[in-house]
């Protein structure tokens, strides 16, 4: 395939193999995919990079303590997931490192995703997240550092993935994942491991697009006066009413007001 320049073969494809006899395998097509996970892809340039094919959900991973939560950060992984179509979940690890965890939850259980509290090391929710990889291919992203695969090796048996310990001058994560990989699930189903990232870009969302990433905005924004309102000093704005009355956290209504103003600087034409 890669003689004749086709697809690239992803993480979680289907494919067609051709076996002969005492010589190598070879792939000679992609079975067509249910679902695709792109991103932007890294440095200045316009495009995109595709991640893995065939993921029924995206479980976004966060760290309580070490390195610190960024709501922001955790945002931008979980609008990625929405511009791909793809179901969302958010974990909260670490929770032996902060008593107060689960409260970081609130926004996003607000917004209606499933939010699971965890410890890779304590243990703590280990059987909750098994049960939601059960039977389903999942894919594990987030920053860097913040034990995901950590968390495989407690649900994965044997699994054995090199862990590191978060930086004590930057606290920051380090990379121990370098590229993706899936594994099977306890009880049926796969989970795809993906490097940790510092930053995920954005590109491919138009302004008009980052609302749609954002559910819990879309849901208010249908009560808004105009059609085309994009919730900054518009009048009669549900949106911003809702983030008033606390019934929209004030951090994702954040996260919704930056990605918006980066889209549309990535809307104009390059000089």
């Amino acid at each position: 395939m890669k003689h004749r320049r086709a697809e690239t073969v992803l993480v979680g494809d289907s494919v067609v193999m051709a076996i002969v006899a005492e010589s190598p395998a070879t792939i000679e097509a992609i079975a067509p995919r249910r679902s695709l996970l792109k991103r932007r892809s890294p440095g200045r340039a316009r495009g995109e990079r595709p991640v893995a094919a065939n993921v029924d959900q995206v479980v976004v991973v966060g760290a309580a303590l070490m390195p610190a939560w960024d709501p922001y950060l955790i945002d931008r992984f979980i609008a990625v997931a929405e511009a791909n179509g793809l179901p969302v979940a958010v974990v909260i690890n670490k929770a032996d490192l902060a008593p107060a965890a689960a409260s970081l939850g609130v926004p996003y259980e607000q917004a209606g995703y499933q939010v699971l509290v965890t410890s890779a090391r304590g243990g703590q929710g280990i059987d909750r997240l098994r049960e939601l990889l059960e039977g389903r291919v999942s894919l594990f992203t987030g920053p860097t550092g913040v034990g995901k695969s950590s968390l495989l090796n407690q649900l994965v048996p044997g699994l054995r993935l090199r862990t590191a310990e978060v930086s004590p001058r930057s606290h920051a994560g380090r990379h121990t994942t370098v590229a993706a990989e899936m594994h099977p699930c306890v009880g049926g189903g796969f989970v795809v491991d993906t490097p940790g990232l510092r930053d995920v870009g954005l590109w491919g969302l138009s302004p008009g697009d980052v609302a749609d990433a954002f559910p819990d905005v879309r849901r208010h924004g249908a009560a808004c006066r105009f059609d085309d309102c994009r919730h900054r000093e518009e009048p009669r704005c549900a949106v911003r009413d809702a983030v008033e009355a606390g019934t929209l956290a004030v951090s994702r209504y954040g996260s919704y007001r930056k990605m918006l103003d980066e889209a549309e600087v990535a809307a104009r034409p390059w000089a």
